[in-house]
């Protein structure tokens, strides 16, 4: 089978085609500037961008403001509480830690029930009997009891992550000391 011989187009479809122009190829696409919704996604990625910067600054201050209390309840928890030294060494930590937090002045002085009234103002804890007695009578006699060593240990380590920041009024925001353990 052939195929069949192209015609001659007739001369209306020769006047047709005469008409006809070329395809014209639309201009390439800029890619500057940009359409608008290239512009509201640049904006809130920035937005994002600078609210997680602002989040971490926040989140690295916080944890470099609170880092004393990590070290301290890390040495609160290495304290043997079977030694007869163990009632002075966690009373020291946590002088340390309140003299830090608040100043020489308003707690590094305080010594039997006066430093665990102290102790119960700037928590929001209860501090049970055993830890009072071993800070009030066996801060100096160096008896070994160690049950209540052991309450004292674990009073201060709860003492330690959750005690105040002090006040505005207070003698530390007035040009108090140092605010490292």
């Amino acid at each position: 089978m052939q195929s069949p011989t192209p015609q001659a187009p007739s001369p209306e479809a020769q006047e047709l085609l005469s008409q006809l122009r070329d395809i014209q190829e639309p201009n390439a696409v800029n890619w500057w500037p940009p359409a608008p919704g290239w512009w509201m996604l640049a904006v809130l990625i920035l937005v994002c961008v600078a609210a997680a910067v602002l989040w971490w600054r926040q989140r690295r201050k916080k944890v470099e403001r609170n880092r004393y209390r990590v070290e301290a309840a890390s040495l609160l928890a290495a304290v043997n509480t079977e030694e007869a030294d163990a009632v002075p060494e966690i009373n020291e930590i946590l002088k340390r830690v309140a003299v830090t937090t608040y100043s020489r002045t308003e707690c590094g002085n305080l010594i039997g029930t006066a430093w665990v009234e102290f102790l119960k103002k700037s928590a929001p804890l209860e501090c049970p009997s055993d830890a009072q007695q071993a800070l009030v009578e066996n801060l100096y006699r160096g008896s070994c009891d160690p049950d209540k060593n052991r309450v004292l240990q674990e009073y201060a380590i709860l003492w330690v992550k959750q005690h105040g920041q002090p006040t505005k009024n207070s003698p530390q925001h007035q040009g108090g000391e140092a605010a490292h353990v």
